[in-house]
C-alpha cells in the first residue's frame, strides 16, 4: 500500500514532466477527463466480452472453471465472470471496478497450460482482485497491454503488485516448478517448453551487476522474468511462505463466497458512514472541478442573459444557461446552393450554419467547442456534479471517488439500480442537498435520497465479508 500512495504522490509531477518533454499538456484536468472516459470504457467492455467472447461455466470448459473455483474458495473471494477471447499478446487479465469482476483468458494460450500452470496464471490474477489492484489496473490498461508512458509513471507500483501476486499464484498452484514453467509459457508460448529455466534464471546475475541494464525495467509494468523467478525462489525458502501456506490450506468451505444479486438484503451496517461518503465526494469534487476548468470555466456558474450579434462576436442566450460567446472572424453568408434547412441549422454541401437573428453563423470545430465550453461554464459545479454522479453510477455502478473508497450504489437487494431510479436519486441530491446534509447528522448510513429511492451506498468489502 505504501508503494501505491508514493506512486500516486509522484504521478502528477511525473506526468507534467513527460508532457513537457513530449510538448503536450498533461495536467489535472486531462487526467480527470481520462478517468471518466476510462471508467465508461471499461464498463462497456463487459458488454463486448459477453457479446464476442466465450463465457466459462461448469458445463462450458469445466477444466478452467474448476481451477478458478478452487482458487476463489481458497482466497475467499466471489467467482469472477470468466471469458475466453482471442488475444495474441495477453495470456490472462482481470478487469473491473468491483464485484463481479471479469477474468479474461486468451484462447491463444489457455490450451498450452497444464492444470498446475493454469492455477498459477489464474491465481495471480485473482490475487490482483483480492488485493484491490484490479480496479486501478483497469483504469491504466483495460486490456492488460503495456503502455510505456503509464509504466514510466506507475511502474514502481505495478511491478510491486506483479511480484506480490506471483506469490499468490505460487500458493494456488503449489509448485515452484509449475510457477516458473507457467511464466515461461506465458512469455515465450510454445518455445517456453524448450527453455532451460536454470540457465535462464542465471541471467538475473548479469542484470543485477549492471545498473544500466536494470533501468530498462522502469519502462515496463512487469518486472523482468528473471527477477520474478528469483523473487519466488527467495519467497519459497522464507518463513513468510510457511505462514502463507498454512493459511492457504486451512479448513474452509469448498465453494467461494456467493454474492449474486437478489440473494441478500442490504443491512444498515453494510452502508457507508458519513466520513467515507465525504471522502468519496471530495475526490469526485476534485475530478468534476478539473473537468469544468479544462473547458475554461469555473466551479461557480453564471446566470447572465441577453443576445447580441456583431461582426466577429456572437452571443447566444438560453434560459438558465446564460450567454454563449463565439468569437472569430466575420463571415459573409454563403450563397444558398444545395442547402437544406433543419430548424435553426442550414445544412450545405460543405458546411453547416446556425441561424441566429436571421444571421447565418458557420459552425466550425472551434465554434462548436466554444459553445460546449460556454454551456459547461454557465451551468456550473452545482449542476454538473450530480450529472457526473448519475452518469457514472448508471454506467459503472460507482464514481471514481466511490471506487477509491471501496463503495458501490446498489438496490436494497444488491441489484444494480435502474436508470430511472438512479436519475431520481441524483435529482434529489441536486435539489434537496440543503435538506440531506442536516439529516445526515441523524441518519449516518442511510440518507434521505437512499431512503426515497430504495438504493444504498454499500461498502464492498463488508458485503463480501457477509457472504463468507
Amino acid at each position: 500500500m505504501t508503494a501505491f500512495w508514493l506512486t500516486a504522490l509522484f504521478a502528477v509531477p511525473a506526468a507534467l514532466a513527460i508532457g513537457y518533454v513530449l510538448h503536450e499538456s498533461i495536467g489535472v484536468s486531462q487526467v480527470a477527463l481520462f478517468i471518466v472516459i476510462a471508467m465508461v470504457y471499461v464498463t462497456l467492455a463487459r458488454g463486448r466480452l459477453l457479446g464476442s467472447s466465450v463465457r466459462i461455466a461448469q458445463t462450458q470448459y469445466p477444466r478452467v472453471f474448476g481451477v478458478a473455483r478452487n482458487a476463489c474458495a481458497a482466497l475467499e473471494i466471489p467467482m469472477p465472470a470468466i471469458f475466453v477471447r482471442e488475444d495474441n499478446y495477453v495470456p490472462a487479465v482481470a478487469v473491473g471496478f468491483g464485484e463481479p469482476y471479469a477474468l479474461v483468458l486468451s484462447s491463444h494460450w489457455v490450451e498450452h497450460f497444464s492444470n498446475d500452470e493454469l492455477a498459477f496464471i489464474i491465481g495471480r490474477e485473482l490475487g490482483h482482485i483480492a488485493a484491490g489492484h484490479t480496479r486501478f489496473h483497469s483504469l491504466l490498461s483495460v486490456n492488460g497491454n503495456e503502455n510505456p508512458i503509464v509504466s514510466l509513471i506507475f511502474g514502481a507500483w505495478l511491478r510491486r503488485c506483479a511480484l506480490s501476486c506471483d506469490k499468490v499464484g505460487l500458493l494456488c498452484c503449489g509448485s515452484l516448478d509449475a510457477a516458473i514453467r507457467a511464466m515461461g509459457v506465458a512469455a515465450f508460448h510454445e518455445f517456453g517448453r524448450r527453455v532451460d529455466y536454470e540457465a535462464f534464471a542465471e541471467q538475473q546475475a548479469e542484470v543485477a551487476s549492471d545498473s544500466v541494464l536494470r533501468w530498462g525495467e522502469w519502462l515496463s509494468g512487469e518486472p523482468y522474468a528473471t527477477r520474478r523467478i528469483a523473487e519466488l525462489r527467495r519467497f519459497i525458502t522464507s518463513a513468510s511462505f510457511l505462514e502463507a501456506q498454512a493459511w492457504f490450506v486451512r479448513e474452509r468451505g469448498e465453494a467461494p463466497p456467493n454474492l449474486l444479486p437478489g440473494d441478500a438484503h442490504v443491512e444498515s451496517r453494510d452502508c457507508a458512514g458519513w466520513w467515507r461518503r465525504f471522502a468519496a465526494w471530495s475526490i469526485d469534487a476534485v475530478v468534476i472541478g478539473a473537468i469544468i476548468t479544462s473547458f475554461g470555466g469555473s466551479v461557480v456558474g453564471n446566470r447572465d442573459s441577453g443576445v447580441s450579434i456583431s461582426p466577429g462576436n456572437v452571443a447566444i442566450s438560453e434560459p438558465g444557461i446564460g450567454p454563449i460567446s463565439i468569437r472569430g472572424k466575420s463571415h459573409a453568408s454563403p450563397q444558398p446552393t444545395d442547402e437544406a434547412t433543419l430548424g435553426p441549422l442550414t445544412l450545405g454541401r460543405r458546411q453547416v450554419a446556425l441561424t441566429v437573428n436571421h444571421t447565418k453563423i458557420p459552425l466550425s470545430l472551434e465554434t462548436i467547442t466554444s459553445i460546449l465550453a460556454s454551456i459547461v461554464n454557465r451551468l456550473g459545479f452545482g449542476f454538473w456534479f450530480p450529472v457526473y454522479l448519475a452518469i457514472l453510477v448508471i454506467v459503472a455502478g460507482q464514481t471514481f471517488g466511490m471506487m477509491i473508497a471501496g463503495l458501490r450504489v446498489v438496490t436494497t437487494d444488491y441489484k444494480k439500480p435502474s436508470i430511472t431510479r438512479t436519475i431520481f436519486r441524483y435529482v434529489i441530491v441536486f435539489s434537496l442537498w440543503w435538506l440531506i446534509v442536516p439529516f445526515s447528522l441523524v441518519w449516518h448510513r442511510i440518507l434521505l435520497h437512499d431512503r426515497w429511492t430504495k438504493t444504498r451506498l454499500v461498502k464492498v468489502e463488508r458485503a463480501v465479508a457477509r457472504t463468507r
